[in-house]
């Protein structure tokens, strides 16, 4: 081979090793754009969700002690029970239903259960750092860290950040049995201190301590139903629950977002609510009689949003102006919580209240001459709002957004059975609609905003899921209605 040969090899192999490195360089930044959409997707339904549903110490029934306190702090429930019972009306029902999961005794033995891990947080789900853990074990559990230790029933275990029982930043509590239970003494929830199943990591950080629950699905789904959906609503409601809540929470685990922190989920409105209000045996009989049920969707478990109470119709999540809206999420006329308190309700604006919240939001804003509708959804959503004023128009989209802006904290909210509650730092829904108040003068002093529902709207309603089965419906007709070509799996199929 003479030289000009081996120059051409030569130059063909740079050639190759050049294509070569451009390739895997787009592939990375393919990952990387990827990885960022997630996230970005992720922190907007985590943002979407604060608040919402019925959330954390907002749906215990209103004979729960606490719940007279969540009142008073301007929080009523979100999907409390209503002073009269919901009526079905005559609207035609969809006939088709998920179709049932066969299950077998013997595969289910062979598939272990599968386990989520919690983030516990502080009091008033404030933050991740506790300043200390304190847990009272009842039954035993064997500690792992610098040394081994083990807790008898009725001991308390009283970490800080600078203890001596830590190995390597972390230490394991292993509960001995299944049934035993720990309660975290260092934290208030609305049952009073929580008490866990499942084993335990605390993680040494800066500041304090990292705290994580870890235990079977189906036992966390025990602390999870109760404190999303009062347990005194009827079984078959209670068993819709539970299978969006299992739903939502096998996604969570596939994303798995908190694992840089240990974690798959928290126990917040971020994801959903845990051991807020405590277990309840109406609601592990629901999560027991749907034992390893999810919603799916082409093969794939569906994100099961649901909300405490309609306005008379759910809405797609083209409320959080998704690029590619979910096929499983439909606008289904909702008449069957139209008794409850929530489902129609009023708030008076003041001008400077307004200009207030304007400001906030837009610093240079001296004046504000008017607030306009300008976008709805099919289902009368509030798609987009156009502000007027001194600076020009500002227009606001996103349903998160456009509740935060006209949030009536401190206000009053006048419901449709004539009651009169505290609003909180969010509009209850975004349906709603705008009456401008003029003086004498035609000078603007503010709106009356006439809203219904409470929640964002998207998926199931647990206020209809309610009446619903108040009406004789069993929990997959009530699936089946809020949810679209879906169909019941078994979560083993997935996780």
């Amino acid at each position: 081979m003479d030289w000009k040969q081996k120059l051409k090899w030569k130059m063909l192999i740079i050639l190759l090793a050049v294509i070569g490195i451009v390739i895997v360089w787009q592939a990375n930044r393919a990952g990387v754009r990827r990885q960022e959409s997630y996230r970005t997707q992720s922190l907007q339904e985590n943002m979407i969700k604060e608040n919402e549903r019925a959330s954390a110490g907002l749906t215990l029934p209103a004979s729960s002690q606490n719940h007279a306190e969540a009142e008073e702090n301007g929080q009523e429930s979100a999907a409390e029970t209503a002073d009269t019972d919901s009526q079905a009306d005559d609207t035609e029902q969809d006939d088709s239903q998920p179709a049932e999961t066969p299950k077998s005794e013997s595969a289910a033995a062979a598939v272990q259960e599968p386990r989520i891990s919690v983030l516990l947080m502080t009091d008033g789900y404030k933050g991740y750092t506790h300043q200390s853990v304190s847990l009272q074990f009842h039954g035993s559990y064997h500690l792992q860290g610098s040394q081994e230790m083990d807790y008898a029933d009725g001991e308390t275990l009283e970490l800080t950040a600078d203890s001596s029982l830590f190995k390597d930043g972390k230490l394991e509590l292993r509960a001995d049995g299944e049934e035993n239970r720990a309660t975290l003494l260092s934290v208030e929830r609305q049952q009073g201190n929580p008490a866990y199943r499942g084993d335990f990591t605390v993680y040494q950080e800066q500041g304090g301590l990292r705290l994580v629950n870890t235990l079977p699905l189906e036992e966390y789904l025990y602390g999870v139903v109760p404190s999303e959906m009062p347990a005194s609503y009827d079984k078959e409601a209670l068993k819709a629950q539970a299978v969006c809540a299992r739903t939502y929470a096998c996604v969570q685990m596939q994303k798995s977002a908190l694992s840089d922190l240990g974690a798959q989920v928290d126990d917040s409105v971020a994801y959903q609510v845990y051991q807020n209000g405590g277990e309840a045996a109406e609601a592990n009989a629901a999560v027991d009689e749907t034992k390893g049920e999810i919603l799916e969707s082409n093969g794939q478990p569906i994100t099961a949003y649901y909300f405490s109470t309609s306005s008379g119709k759910t809405s797609t999540d083209e409320v959080w102006e998704v690029s590619a809206p979910a096929s499983y999420l439909k606008s289904v006329d909702c008449s069957y919580d139209a008794q409850e308190p929530w489902h129609q309700w009023s708030i008076s604006f003041s001008r400077e209240r307004l200009l207030e919240a304007v400001q906030t939001k837009y610093a240079g804003v001296k004046e504000i001459y008017g607030i306009d509708v300008e976008k709805t959804g099919d289902s009368g959503v509030v798609m987009s709002l156009a502000l007027d004023t001194d600076q020009g128009v500002y227009n606001i989209s996103n349903e998160y957004d456009i509740r935060a802006l006209l949030s009536p904290d401190g206000l009053s909210i006048t419901r449709q059975d004539g009651s009169v509650v505290k609003g909180s730092n969010l509009l209850p829904s975004a349906y709603f609609t705008l009456e401008e108040q003029r003086d004498e003068n035609n000078v603007l002093t503010g709106y009356v905003i006439k809203g219904g529902g409470y929640g964002h709207g998207v998926g199931l309603s647990q206020n209809g899921a309610k009446g619903m089965a108040e009406a004789g419906m069993g929990y997959q007709e009530i699936l089946a209605y809020f949810y679209q070509d879906v169909e019941l799996a078994d979560i083993s199929s997935i996780l």
